[in-house]
């Protein structure tokens, strides 16, 4: 069920183009809370594989399914949440994975210059990062999350 709400979240964007936001992480926030680095990362690849089998434009590349793992696992160290973690695990996922890495492969993939590329998504890296560790916060402080979690 996390993998779907990933893929239909991950297709809703808030804000302007240069910085939109998307909340497909919220789902990976969720299985890394509850079920650690192994099966997030399992289920960031197949919702990335599905999402691009479901709903995907353009030409198919395996190199984006590995900022997908690496995300997967990094929001699976969320499995004991605290303030700070949850600042570090989105620093590594919004910074090095999705602003660093992702934008490398995009440039190498498309045949794009990667310095041009990191100019145009700094506002959506700044504005992911802060939404990111808001929500991230919010939702995993919240008593029907620690709730859920006692239950298992």
């Amino acid at each position: 069920m996390l993998i779907a709400i990933n893929i239909i979240l991950g297709k809703i964007s808030v804000g302007p183009a240069f910085a939109a936001v998307n909340f497909g992480f919220i789902s990976l926030v969720l299985a890394g809370y509850l079920y650690g680095v192994k099966l997030t990362m399992l289920a960031a690849v197949l919702a990335n594989l599905l999402a691009f089998t479901i709903m995907g434009s353009g030409a198919f590349s395996f190199w984006f399914v590995i900022p997908a793992a690496i995300a997967g696992a990094t929001y699976g160290l969320l499995h004991k949440p605290s303030l700070f973690r949850i600042f570090i695990v989105n620093i590594v996922v919004v910074v090095g994975v999705s602003f660093l890495f992702n934008t490398r492969l995009i440039a190498y993939v498309y045949h794009l210059n990667y310095e041009a590329l990191l100019t145009t998504r700094i506002f959506k890296m700044i504005t992911s990062l802060i939404v990111q560790v808001i929500v991230t916060y919010m939702l995993l402080n919240h008593t029907a999350m620690i709730n859920l979690k006692k239950q298992r």
